[in-house]
């Protein structure tokens, strides 16, 4: 195994906190009184979105298959309870899938077409690192906005993870 690819131990830590983080960002917008009238809810969404089709394109190429995008947003914006079932939905997809792979299969390079069309190879571990970094990123993003709009949040870092794991066993 190549010495530059994150022990597997490690990315599927990194892949289930995204999972737990997603789970508390959106219990912290269920809070929110009335989300679809409030400042920020439509730029939220959008972010949701996007990150929820980067996963999807993602998921498509961990797969092996055509994923059928042509943009990283949706065409029609899904409401917010769509997208909170879309990603427990896909979290639990990316858990099952990267505890399911072996050493071997994370580094066998696959070539991956971005909506732009350009061409990039990439292992499945880098895929699934590109994608926990992308959903930290613009999770980021959402936690700002709410920040900024006066809305409850959760803390999602990584040192609740590791309390929330230590206390549910």
């Amino acid at each position: 195994m190549n010495r530059h690819v994150l022990e597997m131990p490690h990315l599927q830590t990194l892949v289930t906190h995204t999972a737990w983080a997603n789970r508390q960002m959106f219990a912290a917008l269920r809070e929110v009184d009335s989300f679809d009238s409030q400042n920020g809810a439509g730029l939220i969404v959008r972010v949701l979105d996007h990150i929820h089709v980067v996963r999807r394109i993602f998921q498509a190429h961990l797969q092996g298959v055509s994923h059928g995008y042509e943009s990283t947003q949706s065409a029609v914006l899904p409401t917010l309870d769509e997208l909170d079932r879309a990603y427990e939905t896909i979290d639990r997809w990316y858990v099952d899938t990267t505890a399911s792979l072996g050493a071997e299969e994370l580094e066998r390079p696959r070539d991956v077409r971005f909506t732009d069309g350009k061409v990039v190879t990439m292992s499945p571990a880098t895929m699934l690192l590109h994608v926990v970094t992308h959903t930290i990123h613009h999770r980021g993003n959402v936690d700002a906005i709410m920040y900024q709009c006066g809305m409850p949040r959760r803390r999602d870092g990584f040192p609740e993870f590791l309390v929330s794991r230590a206390s549910a066993t």
